[in-house]
């Protein structure tokens, strides 16, 4: 494991090329303790990670956890989200949660003035568009922009919506109520956002109204990251909610992302091996006979041993990489192999699992297609 840590703080470049959804929630959510009777000295609390940052404890019918934030309707607990700046936003890629039981949800960002910036969201799932708008798309989005009702069209639809920025700073994702009939979630799942043209974002803002007891309902049963500050994992977690939610098979039809799965198949206290397993369209293995494939580790950055996030790469004869060549091949752990709609990839990473869990290791996963730009699926261990 020394040697791994060697390696990793020698590393001179992050891996811009390969950049993965950023969960909101592991930006730190500090709240104003009440304080004692007769005192104005007040202690902050901070919580990190979707599990701690709204456990449905405290004031039955109104506090979330430990936050205090007033209930937005009768019934109703208020979410607010954690600050979330522009330094976790270089990748411009990230992800916030939408818990079961949400009734409405506002969001919003802060961009540099008198700049265009454009963005996909997608619920549910990640947004397959990479490209940046052409003029007209970009004239159509801001003409066409309707985000009272965004939150409800993202549930229901399941589709692709642009967001742009007007020019005069604030950035208004998502708004409005899931129906008329104060309606919530049936489910808990990810909202995804990917900028595809303009500066970061300075920050990011944003709150979600809940139904009390639909939403502790569904926190019970989210299934949970393995990471020291839990988040939910990608796929949707069950919930009670009362609105109705279009399936995903009758949304609007849209491009079929490639889904990624991973297993252990390595015996414990053995080194690490695991097995990626990529599905495609069999359209798109059609348009693409030959694929690349990526695996990445990833030491987060933990303010002590490693101040930013520090990247390697397995390399398909069993050796590391640390730097980012011109040519993404030269790191590629299967390099223009012929494609498959179902494709396995076995990388052994020659740590056991807990010395890679003792550095937080997480390990990412990417591809590309003959015809297509390199695609991230992020983090495919731990699960």
């Amino acid at each position: 494991m020394r040697y791994l840590a060697v390696l990793l703080l020698a590393a001179a470049a992050p891996l811009a090329q390969a950049a993965n959804f950023v969960s909101l929630h592991q930006s730190a959510l500090k709240i104003a303790l009440p304080p004692p009777a007769g005192s104005y000295s007040y202690k902050f609390d901070t919580r990190i990670g979707f599990k701690q940052q709204y456990a449905p404890q405290g004031v039955t019918g109104c506090a979330i956890g430990y936050a205090t934030g007033g209930c937005a309707f009768p019934g109703g607990g208020s979410l607010a989200l954690p600050e979330f700046t522009g330094y976790q936003l270089q990748y411009k890629e990230f992800k916030v949660f939408i818990p079961a039981g949400t009734r409405s949800f506002m969001f919003s960002g802060y961009a540099p003035q008198r700049t265009q910036s454009a963005f996909v969201l997608r619920y549910g799932s990640a947004p397959v568009r990479e490209a940046a708008l052409s003029g007209a798309e970009y004239q159509n989005a801001q003409t066409g922009e309707r985000i009272d009702s965004s939150f409800a069209r993202l549930v229901n639809e399941r589709a692709e919506q642009f967001v742009v920025h007007d020019g005069g700073g604030t950035v208004r994702f998502v708004g409005g109520q899931l129906d008329a009939n104060r309606g919530s979630t049936k489910e808990g799942n990810w909202l995804y956002v990917r900028q595809l043209s303009g500066s970061p974002l300075y920050d990011v803002q944003g709150a979600i109204d809940v139904d009390m007891a639909q939403y502790a309902a569904g926190y019970a049963k989210i299934v949970w990251t393995t990471s020291t500050y839990p988040d939910p994992v990608d796929a949707p977690s069950a919930g009670g909610g009362t609105g109705t939610v279009t399936p995903p098979d009758s949304a609007t039809t849209l491009p079929v992302p490639a889904t990624v799965s991973t297993s252990v198949v390595s015996a414990a206290g053995q080194p690490l091996r695991l097995e990626i397993s990529l599905a495609q369209a069999a359209s798109d293995v059609a348009a693409n006979p030959r694929i690349s494939t990526w695996v990445a580790a990833l030491i987060p950055a933990n303010g002590t041993s490693f101040p930013a996030d520090t990247w390697f790469f397995r390399l398909a004869n069993g050796t590391w990489a640390s730097q980012v060549p011109a040519d993404l091949e030269g790191i590629s752990f299967a390099s223009q192999v012929a494609n498959a709609a179902s494709l396995k990839f076995t990388p052994a990473l020659d740590f056991t699992e807990a010395e890679l869990r003792a550095f937080n290791v997480q390990v990412h996963f990417g591809y590309k297609t003959s015809t297509g730009s390199l695609v991230s699926k992020g983090k495919v261990w731990p699960q």
